[in-house]
């Protein structure tokens, strides 16, 4: 079927036409994952996954893909692995150092060290006038120590009990209309080649 093609249009307008769709599907495959990319930025943002108001650190690392090859093309979508955790929670157990090392960052990046280095002070204080021990003056902790400190209570909560998921990924892919995808990849293979075959 082929050779008759061949002999029929040529191999050039095969090849064009080959092209055509090819670059078709492409273009489906990217708007595809331009929207779920968008929809997912959007899932994090409005469970308040941000930083400074601005998008998170996990939200801009969301990427996708396209990678063609020889059997076609291959459609990435790109995700720390920690955005897993974020979506679907994690059980109790303890927290790795990198682990702690991360909480630490994230600490810092949501600017929460300041607002516990007071709350710290203050907490400090009461149980000094509890203990009736006047003599000693307590200072708010350096912004490193207090960061650190920070994370340790953190580490230690999900030690204990983990902590709930937010389902940011898992609710976008729930509702993901592959059907929608199935059609216009369809369509454009019908267009592209219906096209091919009226200029013959």
């Amino acid at each position: 079927m082929a050779s008759q093609a061949a002999k029929r249009f040529g191999s050039k307008g095969i090849n064009d036409a080959a092209d055509a769709i090819f670059s078709g599907i492409e273009n489906a495959l990217n708007e595809f994952g331009v929207k779920l990319k968008d929809d997912l930025q959007k899932s994090l943002r409005s469970k308040g996954v941000t930083f400074g108001g601005q998008d998170s650190k996990l939200s801009e690392a969301i990427r996708v893909n396209l990678n063609p090859n020889p059997n076609g093309i291959t459609f990435q979508l790109l995700m720390p692995k920690y955005g897993f955790a974020v979506d679907s929670g994690r059980k109790a157990a303890a927290v790795s150092r990198e682990g702690q090392e991360k909480i630490t960052e994230w600490v810092k990046r949501k600017g929460i060290v300041g607002k516990f280095a007071k709350e710290n002070l203050q907490a400090r204080l009461k149980q000094q006038a509890k203990a009736k021990n006047p003599r000693k003056t307590l200072k708010q902790l350096p912004f490193e120590k207090a960061a650190k400190q920070l994370s340790f209570l953190i580490s230690r909560k999900i030690h204990r009990k983990g902590y709930k998921g937010n389902n940011f990924y898992s609710e976008v892919i729930d509702k993901l209309d592959i059907n929608t995808l199935n059609k216009e990849l369809s369509k454009v293979m019908k267009e592209q080649v219906l096209v091919q075959i009226k200029k013959r």
